[in-house]
């Protein structure tokens, strides 16, 4: 067995001690674990059986009773390496239960939001997917998605009329319009500018000639004034 951790690292507490409820989730506490072992100065030397007992030990007594009763089910007595598979038969154990129902409804509720970019809608339909037990049909769902869901109701024209087409050929289809979108928005942005500088110098001749006129007319009453006044 090993003499002892390297960095003097305090054993994690308990996953679930007598009577307790787990101190932390599953995954944070195999974390825990994995590192603290991780810190035994003769780790590397430690049997798969060794790093088990070890493991068994930090569970607690609610832990290792649950250990014992998946173990008998789940594998053969002296089957492998016997601590990756109790990690494994663990985490299997205590994976939060997933309601396929309730993450098929997120998918298909999940629309592309306005300025979100395709890759980075069907990075969120896939991390949606992951849970939705989609099988072979997980691309043209992930496709079908995008074309009854995408924002740019102009491309979504272009594709149903693209029912064959794979996920890439869609994602490239909307990528494609959305540069062609980005494109043409930058052009009238531009043109706006140069509207608003004629627009301002018009405004500022018209200004400037209205000025003019005034004067005149001003100089012109103050010559009559002065006219009959000396008249």
């Amino acid at each position: 067995m090993a003499s002892g951790n390297s960095w003097n690292l305090i054993a994690p507490e308990p996953f679930m001690p007598k009577n307790g409820e787990a101190t932390l989730k599953w995954e944070e506490w195999r974390e825990y674990f994995v590192n603290y072992i991780s810190t035994f100065e003769d780790e590397e030397e430690l049997t798969p059986e060794q790093k088990k007992k070890i493991l068994l030990h930090c569970l607690g007594a609610k832990g290792l009773k649950i250990y014992n009763s998946i173990n008998k089910k789940t594998r053969a007595p002296d089957q492998g390496d016997v601590f990756s598979h109790a990690l494994e038969d663990l985490t299997e154990y205590f994976r939060p239960a997933v309601c396929v129902a309730v993450d098929r409804f997120k998918f298909y509720h999940r629309k592309q939001q306005l300025e979100e970019s395709v890759e980075d809608y069907v990075a969120a339909l896939k991390n949606l997917a992951l849970s939705c037990k989609f099988g072979n049909l997980h691309d043209d769902l992930i496709r079908d998605q995008i074309i009854m869901h995408t924002a740019n109701p102009h491309i979504q024209e272009k594709l149903w009329s693209r029912e064959e087409a794979s996920l890439r050929e869609v994602i490239d289809l909307v990528k494609s319009a959305e540069l062609t979108g980005r494109c043409a928005k930058a052009v009238l942005r531009r043109e706006d500018k140069s509207f608003s500088k004629l627009e301002d110098s018009t405004t500022i001749a018209i200004v400037k000639k209205s000025n003019e006129s005034s004067r005149r007319e001003k100089e012109i009453v103050n010559l009559k004034d002065y006219i009959l006044w000396n008249s």
